[in-house]
């Protein structure tokens, strides 16, 4: 990934966290087009810190049942995922798609759907300091 499309996504990124579409609007520069891709009201939580990962899923790799202690925000750059909240109907999510994994939810599918080329996407981890980011389940 380039510097220059790590920092449009570091931007994108960090105007999901910083409070919503209109105060980020009102900022913009004339020539610069901003496109919403997720919000969300955060749970009451404690955030100390901010970690931001490109990930890259080779062909029909994915996670195992797992699960996130704190909230995670994610952006699929390219390819699609396979994406399963326990008790939910699958997802699938493409290039573009932005998504949310809650702290504590059990996430049972998080896969490369292509299985001839990999995938990749951007995880946002709002966590506390020395917190885990993930837990691996016994399924």
């Amino acid at each position: 990934m380039t510097m220059q499309t790590f920092s449009k996504w570091l931007y994108a990124g960090l105007a999901v966290l910083g409070g919503g579409q209109a105060s980020a609007q009102s900022q913009t520069p004339a020539g610069i087009l901003r496109k919403t891709l997720l919000e969300q009201q955060l749970p009451a939580t404690t955030v100390e810190t901010v970690r931001m990962d490109g990930l890259t899923l080779g062909p029909g790799a994915g996670a195992p049942d797992h699960y996130h202690p704190c909230e995670v925000y994610g952006y699929v750059v390219e390819g699609q995922i396979l994406y399963q909240v326990h008790g939910q109907e699958p997802v699938l999510l493409h290039a573009g798609d932005s998504f949310r994994e809650a702290a504590g939810e059990r996430i049972t599918v998080f896969k490369n759907a292509l299985t001839d080329k990999p995938s990749k996407f951007i995880a946002i981890y709002l966590a506390k300091k020395g917190q885990s980011l993930i837990k691996f389940t016994d399924q």
